[in-house]
């Protein structure tokens, strides 16, 4: 019993991220608590807990990181999630699947085609347009009513902060940090207002730690992804090899709006092999559907 009060949500800080963030701006903002966590609107969420994404395929040269390298630490990311111990046992339900190399190299939705979309994790050596204070930002794509997710892309600002490894194996900014507290917006987690939490905005101060995941950050990933229910099958659909599909600097006309502000999170809807996408429909009759560019200083 006393193990399972220290686990209740009171004992902690950690913040989910609310649809009513989609669509917020300065003259309509979302009412917040006593620790910044938004109060109205539904979680965001994907539509399978069978979770997919792709890398660009160009690294970071600068960084000296090819594609393989920046896969193998993304995968270490999402694991450190996933490795989370939640109270009465079990790990966060959810399971994620590399789709392969993609050639484009920033942020896009295809709001006719969902299917078309994939999950991009990008580092930019130059061209960095989201200001010098921002190491990373994560850009969902969803419901506004509903908090279905159907796009995310992880963007890493490798033009003004090195990864490069020293002679003794140390980066100067510490990429597993950036990439965990990233793929934590991209599993619906909010900024935590606990210090030394993975998803606080002042991650990248902290001393290093092979236990990257403090208990606040388990107790939001074991709430976003609760232990338990039917073991899941996840197989990997083709790798996907894709060029961006919308010419650079055309702005289609798109039933999802867009808003770009600090803070926030960001994913897209996980779907099954067969990239069948039965949420979707569910998702066009809310009416209120926008597309959310929320961007994270971190």
């Amino acid at each position: 019993m006393l193990c399972a009060f220290a686990w209740t949500t009171s004992a902690f800080a950690y913040c989910r991220t609310m649809s009513c963030e989609l669509g917020e701006t300065d003259d309509n903002p979302c009412p917040r608590d006593e620790n910044q966590c938004v109060t109205k609107g539904r979680p965001l969420h994907w539509g399978s807990s069978c979770l997919t994404y792709t890398v660009q395929v160009d690294g970071s040269p600068k960084s000296k990181l090819d594609a393989d390298e920046v896969q193998g630490l993304v995968a270490q990311a999402f694991n450190a999630w996933k490795a989370a111990r939640c109270p009465g046992g079990g790990s966060p339900s959810f399971e994620v699947h590399f789709e392969g190399y993609v050639s484009c190299d920033r942020h896009e939705v295809i709001c006719e085609s969902a299917a078309k979309n994939d999950n991009v994790i990008m580092f930019h050596d130059s061209g960095w347009l989201e200001g010098k204070s921002r190491i990373g930002v994560t850009t969902p794509t969803g419901g506004k009513e509903s908090g279905l997710i159907v796009d995310a892309d992880i963007e890493v600002n490798s033009q003004d902060y090195s990864f490069k490894s020293d002679p003794g194996g140390m980066m100067s900014t510490s990429l597993m940090y950036v990439l965990t507290h990233e793929v934590g917006h991209f599993l619906g987690l909010a900024h935590t207002p606990v210090a030394n939490a993975v998803m606080s905005t002042g991650y990248q101060s902290l001393p290093f730690s092979p236990n990257l995941i403090t208990p606040d950050d388990t107790a939001a990933i074991c709430a976003a992804y609760p232990p338990g229910g039917p073991r899941l099958n996840c197989v990997s659909s083709t790798p996907a090899y894709d060029k961006c599909q919308i010419p650079l600097g055309e702005h289609p006309p798109c039933q999802l709006a867009s808003v770009t502000q600090d803070g926030g999170c960001g994913c897209r809807v996980a779907t099954s092999p067969n990239r069948n996408w039965p949420a979707l429909a569910a998702l066009a009759a809310l009416v209120a559907t926008l597309r959310a560019r929320r961007r994270h200083s971190v």
